[in-house]
């Protein structure tokens, strides 16, 4: 018996803009144009071994998760076809559109911590979206936080936001309503008094 090939419609939510809903109608109409896909050769259906590539957080940041290395088997074209669109919607309603990254190096006080701020395009009244991602702080205990600020002459100035850290990376959204002409440098701290836990400072 023949698999009745779904509607758009059924596929879709009535939330979605006509513009996304245009490009999505016509990625749905080549996956049905296309048929089934064609079933994996026996040699891709075992997973290729993957060498460990792991590196001290203090030398190297990871942007992006490890990826296991293994294959997945898509049996048919409406398992594909809800893939993509789930792959499309969440990126375009979640992404952060990055302007220029700022590297932060662990001090002293914490010489295996790093960190890296994604700073978004400037919105029209001029606050500056961040995205922060740390590894290598400790965790700290209830009631305490770290805080991102702004430098003028290597000192704390103006703050962006403050935050807590789990084990592995921790990300987090701030905003920084400022001229960043105006300051030298960011540093991480426990409070504006606490020593400097990263930072970075322009040369």
């Amino acid at each position: 018996m023949n698999e009745r090939t779904p509607d758009f419609s059924e596929l879709v939510g009535k939330d979605v803009s006509p513009e996304e809903r245009a490009r999505l109608e016509q990625v749905h109409s080549m996956i049905v144009t296309s048929g089934p896909l064609p079933e994996l050769p026996l040699a891709l259906q075992k997973a290729p071994e993957v060498e460990d590539d792991s590196r001290d957080a203090s030398v190297a940041f990871s942007f992006l998760p490890r990826r296991s290395g293994r294959i997945l088997t898509i049996a048919a074209g409406f398992a594909l076809l809800t893939l993509i669109v789930g792959y499309v919607i969440g990126n375009h309603r979640s992404g952060f559109q990055t302007d220029f990254t700022v590297p932060m190096r662990g001090t002293v006080a914490a010489p295996q911590a790093s960190a890296v701020i994604k700073v978004g395009n400037i919105d029209r009244v001029g606050n500056w979206p961040l995205e922060v991602q740390v590894v290598g702080l400790k965790q700290l205990p209830n009631g305490g936080w770290y805080t991102l600020y702004l430098t003028k002459n290597k000192k704390p100035a103006l703050a962006c936001g403050t935050f807590r850290v789990h084990s592995g990376t921790t990300t987090v959204r701030m905003n920084a309503p400022y001229d960043f002409r105006d300051y030298d440098g960011w540093v991480v701290s426990v409070g504006k008094n606490g020593p400097p836990l990263l930072a970075e400072f322009r040369t």
